[in-house]
């Protein structure tokens, strides 16, 4: 399989991963057949790119963190909670805490895993696919930490929830495609707060640091973040970890309001926060396992040829192993030839490639 922009996509390619709305409900299976009436509402709903079957990349397998059923459980739990907060309602804590032992039961099991791009991404609601993502990579972070199994049972469920203080904000405010004027910055600057007033009410059924995880994740190590301006150690652990996988997929995908940022400038971004915004020593181990670019991307080396990433290498995922598929004057590789960036440490990725050629 490969990755490309929806506007290269043409009628008759082929989905090779399921897309899914934020209830985890199927919008379109992988397998089907894309028609120009899919791929109009495709747009329609901000889908920004694709991962179609290739017959000369068979053998390219976009790495899963969940299972399918697990992602569409955690996302219906999510959207069923957020809805019930919304209407003045008690939810379930128990379900929430058992999807989030799912989540990291199907990640220990998995060895040599990365932090990378889940591809999970729903279109109707964007809170509920970072919420999930935020999970995701918070158990991997805490996992490489030396955190034990039952204390990131718990940092999964803080991750899932931390941004349940938002049932407060309105809708058309959080997907604003503008930038904020300072007076609803404000009012989106109450959710940490907010959260936590909601889920200390379930004191008595969940642990005390998930309330705490959504009070804090917006907290920085130099004490220039919100709600209170807590530095350092002051901020539970936790939250330290959230702080920084939760700025890490906030600006890895698109929103209405503003594109991804590429790769590389994710990477700096991380790591031009660390000591200031983020945890020395938690940021350092984020992005010495942080992978940059997919299985199944294009993209441009410093070389001029272009390649397409084939696998992550865990002992330096930011070097992958790449197909080069066209020389620097654009002539095609006969036959295509894989090479390990980690054994060619003069070649490097340039930039990722999204429009077709």
């Amino acid at each position: 399989m490969r990755q490309i922009d929806l506007a290269e996509v043409r009628p008759g390619m082929i989905l090779a991963r399921s897309i899914l709305n934020s209830k985890g409900h199927f919008l379109l299976v992988s397998g089907v057949c894309l028609t120009s009436e899919y791929i109009r509402k495709l747009f329609i709903l901000g889908i920004t790119t694709l991962f179609i079957e290739d017959a000369n990349y068979t053998d390219i397998i976009f790495p899963e963190y969940l299972s399918i059923e697990t992602q569409q459980r955690a996302l219906s739990v999510l959207s069923t909670t957020m809805e019930q907060v919304t209407q003045g309602q008690t939810f379930s804590s128990s379900a929430v805490f058992s999807v989030a032992a799912d989540i990291v039961e199907e990640l220990v099991t998995q060895a040599d895993l990365t932090i990378h791009l889940t591809g999970i991404s729903t279109h109707d609601d964007f809170t509920f696919s970072h919420s999930l993502n935020c999970s995701i990579y918070t158990a991997l972070l805490a996992r490489y930490c030396g955190f034990t199994i039952p204390q990131i049972k718990i940092i999964a469920c803080g991750a899932l929830l931390h941004d349940i203080g938002k049932t407060e904000v309105e809708h058309a405010l959080l997907n604003k495609p503008a930038k904020l004027t300072d007076e609803e910055f404000s009012i989106i600057k109450q959710h940490p707060g907010d959260g936590f007033t909601i889920l200390t009410k379930k004191r008595l059924e969940i642990s005390s640091l998930v309330a705490h995880m959504a009070w804090q994740h917006h907290e920085r190590i130099d004490g220039s973040g919100y709600p209170r301006g807590l530095k350092g150690d002051e901020i539970l652990n936790y939250a330290r970890l959230l702080a920084i996988t939760d700025v890490y997929e906030a600006i890895s995908v698109h929103r209405p309001y503003r594109k991804a940022m590429n790769p590389l400038a994710v990477y700096k971004t991380i790591h031009s926060g660390i000591g200031t915004d983020f945890d020395e020593e938690f940021g350092q181990i984020f992005l010495s396992h942080l992978s940059l670019f997919i299985p199944g991307t294009k993209v441009v080396l410093n070389t001029g040829e272009q390649a397409i990433v084939v696998s992550l290498t865990p002992n330096d995922p930011q070097k992958p192993v790449v197909r080069l598929i066209t020389h620097p004057d654009g002539t095609p590789y006969l036959p295509p030839k894989d090479i390990n960036l980690t054994e060619n440490p003069e070649i490097s990725i340039f930039t990722i490639v999204t429009k077709e050629t």
